[in-house]
């Protein structure tokens, strides 16, 4: 391993993700489920699974985070890291393929 000035060098490596979904934690926890036919699935869980159906697991990244200091009364705050400009309320109900929709942009696609 090179040295730098006596440190470690930092370390990199790739990736599959072509980006990354962030969750509010505290949301998803007041929320304590409320997504999908059901309403007993997490958004995690649920983006997950759209994500898993659409075959792109590998290609996104869903994570959760500390509090955004967006807190909606019935919804989980979100992020699409690729376009950070924008932070999303998505409401208690909403499906996974949905969700996707609106944090990728309309066709819950990501373009290249």
């Amino acid at each position: 391993m090179p040295l730098m000035s006596g440190k470690a060098a930092p370390l990199s490596r790739p990736t599959p993700w072509r980006t990354v979904i962030v969750l509010c934690r505290k949301c998803g926890k007041k929320r304590d489920g409320g997504f999908g036919a059901k309403r007993k699935e997490s958004l995690k869980a649920e983006l997950r699974a759209a994500l898993r159906a659409g075959g792109r697991r590998r290609e996104v990244r869903v994570i959760e985070a500390g509090c955004f200091g967006l807190c909606p009364k019935r919804g989980v705050t979100a992020l699409n890291a690729t376009r950070p400009g924008v932070i999303h309320v998505i409401p208690v109900g909403t499906d996974g393929p949905e969700a996707l929709q609106t944090l990728f942009g309309g066709d819950g696609v990501e373009s290249a």
